[in-house]
């Protein structure tokens, strides 16, 4: 079983509103909410390729119990720590599904009391003593310690493989951690390490440095153009089939749960990052974050192509 800590959930509200970019008042065509934050778009997308997966986070107040209802409704496993105080937030994406184009406008959650991180923690690693997996996916919580958080990916690294996508300084801390997998995206990277990753051969080397701090294997995401992997046995560089994308929210998370269930099941880098990508590519023919259908990962799957960089 993988366990999907979530640090800052969400409601992702997806207001789809024709010809906002260009309008003064706009009317909103459909209105769609789900529990949301990377974590749990990690969730969605490993339960639709079968993978048994359970669901981690902090909530707070009427939104947090909203989210909760949300991912019940889709019948998510999941288990939550009740924060005292504050309200977990809402994160709007406003989409214009004739363009496409997305504008998404994130809060940024609820303030993390020392006494709620004890008790978080206690969580986690209570719920990943259950499991085989540990993702840890997101920004924190204001107020969340960075060098706890850094501390405890420390400890389950030891006893499970442990898959991490995060920014920030939360990533720049974890960057010598023994991780299974690091998935980032090329800009966080490059923030991280102060260089600028624009190609593959850019990924390849930022990924490659990286492995020798801790990482056993690097993912870097360059979006549209696909994705660089390296490990053991050398660097790859996977590019999705051009498709008619609707919205590319999410797609990172979908990359990351599709790349953990090939590594859970047994397969190897190249394939976890085959299966990954078809997995972001999916991603964005939907509406909604860290929502994919099979039928598209099969074909996306088929369609990837490997070189090896």
């Amino acid at each position: 079983m993988l366990l999907s800590f979530t640090p800052n959930p969400a409601i992702d509200r997806v207001l789809i509103v024709p010809g906002f970019r260009s309008a003064e008042v706009c009317r909103v065509a459909e209105r769609r909410d789900a529990a949301g934050g990377k974590g749990l778009n990690v969730v969605r997308v490993a339960r639709t390729l079968g993978a048994p997966v359970r669901a981690c986070a902090p909530l707070a107040g009427d939104t947090g119990r909203r989210i909760a209802a949300l991912a019940a409704a889709e019948g998510i496993d999941a288990r939550w720590h009740w924060l005292a105080e504050g309200e977990s937030r809402i994160c709007l994406l406003v989409l214009d599904p004739q363009v496409p184009d997305t504008l998404v406008i994130n809060e940024p959650g609820p303030s993390l009391a020392a006494a709620d991180w004890v008790a978080l923690e206690a969580l986690v690693r209570a719920e990943a003593a259950h499991a085989t997996a540990f993702a840890a996916s997101g920004s924190l919580l204001p107020g969340a310690p960075v060098a706890r958080f850094v501390a405890l990916l420390e400890a389950l690294c030891a006893d499970r493989p442990v898959f991490l996508d995060t920014s920030g300084g939360a990533l720049s801390a974890a960057l010598d951690l023994p991780l299974a997998l690091l998935k980032v995206n090329a800009h966080e990277l490059g923030d991280a390490l102060g260089r600028a990753i624009a190609t593959p051969e850019d990924a390849r080397s930022a990924a490659a440095l990286v492995r020798t701090r801790g990482p056993a294997m690097v993912i870097v995401t360059l979006g549209k153009a696909g994705a660089v992997a390296v490990g053991p046995d050398g660097a790859w560089w996977a590019r999705p089939p051009e498709v008619r994308l609707i919205s590319p929210v999410g797609s990172g998370d979908a990359l990351l749960a599709g790349a953990a269930t090939a590594l859970m099941q047994g397969h190897g880098l190249v394939e976890a990052l085959r299966l990954g990508v078809a997995c972001g590519a999916a991603n964005t023919l939907t509406i909604g974050a860290g929502v994919v259908r099979p039928e598209d990962v099969a074909a996306l799957y088929a369609a990837v192509v490997l070189t090896r960089v």
